[in-house]
């Protein structure tokens, strides 16, 4: 049995253009407890904050960089608005995010899939 650990990422985002509150810190919390849960490694974590258009968010873009050279295998996001509200943006996100193999997990959403 292979007891090597996946590599996960977490990603944080609000909508906010300042996080006065530590939502961030929060979710990350948040994320890395339910990434013990999963048994998985973090490996990396960005963060965005503000509203943006599109997926062109600089701690969207440092995962992406991220995901092959560190060989992350899971997404952990508290819910699937944190990647966009656009249910077509998340909808090629995550089939995107399928084709590299990797699994985006959120603890309020389970395993967020493409076909919904």
């Amino acid at each position: 049995m292979d007891d090597r650990k996946k590599k996960a990422w977490i990603y944080t985002r609000i909508d906010a253009p300042e996080d006065s509150h530590g939502t961030l810190k929060k979710q990350y919390e948040q994320l890395n407890a339910y990434g013990e849960q999963l048994r998985v490694e973090i490996a990396g974590s960005s963060s965005d904050m503000g509203e943006a258009a599109g997926l062109e968010r600089p701690g969207l873009e440092l995962f992406l960089e991220a995901k092959d050279s560190r060989g992350i295998e899971v997404l952990l996001v508290l819910d699937s608005s944190r990647i966009s509200r656009d249910k077509e943006l998340v909808t090629d996100f995550l089939l995107r995010m399928h084709q590299c193999g990797i699994e985006v997990c959120s603890p309020l959403e389970g395993i967020i899939s493409a076909a919904g």
